[in-house]
């Protein structure tokens, strides 16, 4: 999967997140913030990132679930919350 511009963003915001902590713990500036940027976001990309749903696919799972929904009734939105907080992880990978 190739990188997006977006997901490089995201990463490096992740890696100043995180580096902000680092130099906290160490006590001073970090002389060689982009040896440990590189570090952090080479580790970072290596991590999975989602399952390759395409749009359709989303789109099925998603009328899936509704039908699912209808079938069983409504009482049962604790798994329709979760179904969705899924979905959203799904889609921002």
């Amino acid at each position: 999967m190739a990188l997006t511009a977006e997901q490089l963003a995201r990463a490096l915001r992740e890696a100043e997140a995180a580096h902000v902590e680092y130099e906290r713990e160490l006590g001073h500036a970090d002389p060689d913030w982009p040896s440990w940027y590189a570090t952090f976001i080479v580790d970072h990309l290596d991590q999975p990132r989602g399952i390759g749903l395409d749009a359709e696919d989303l789109r099925v799972l998603e009328a899936a679930l509704h039908a699912y929904m209808d079938d069983f009734g409504h009482e049962e939105a604790d798994v329709l919350r979760q179904a969705k907080a899924t979905l959203a992880k799904v889609r921002a990978t």
